[in-house]
């Protein structure tokens, strides 16, 4: 009596012996939401891209930020790659762009792409050239155009 001089486990009411019908409600409100509010029925947060009708969101021109190129490769839909030297092969790219950074160790790189590049092509050649240690910045063309805008002998002025 001295460790519990209040008593109080006999006035406490004795434990239930079976579970209350309120347990299984709730254990099965509980198993319905998940049933429910599962993965299987939420959509999950992408944008369709393969659309016809998919545009990139405009932004106006004060808000563009990219890194002005002291160095800029132009990427066509065809695969070509264009340099100020001419059209370069990617082998001949690695070489151009090792050659340019030595000329000016903090240069930055611009990336333009037509709209038919494959976004895997854009990021091979700026990884390349973050490797090499430019400063990458990318601007894609989001329109096709139906006539190509390129002569197959070289870059047109202005590239």
């Amino acid at each position: 009596m001295i460790i519990r001089p209040l008593d109080l486990n006999s006035k406490l009411s004795p434990p239930p012996r079976s579970y209350d019908w309120v347990h299984f409600v709730n254990l099965t409100l509980i198993a319905m939401f998940f049933l429910f509010f599962g993965s299987r029925f939420i959509l999950s947060p992408a944008i369709v891209v393969k659309s016809s009708d998919f545009q990139l969101p405009s932004r106006p021109a004060d808000r563009v930020s990219y890194v002005p190129g002291t160095t800029v490769v132009s990427i066509k839909g065809n695969g070509q790659i264009f340099a100020d030297t001419g059209i370069v092969s990617h082998a001949q790219l690695e070489a151009w762009l090792a050659e340019k950074i030595k000329n000016s160790p903090d240069a930055s790189l611009l990336v333009r792409a037509d709209a038919a590049v494959t976004i895997e092509e854009v990021s091979r050649i700026a990884d390349l050239a973050g490797e090499i240690g430019f400063k990458v910045s990318i601007l894609a063309n989001p329109e096709k155009k139906s006539s190509p805008s390129f002569r197959p002998s070289g870059p047109q002025a202005g590239q």
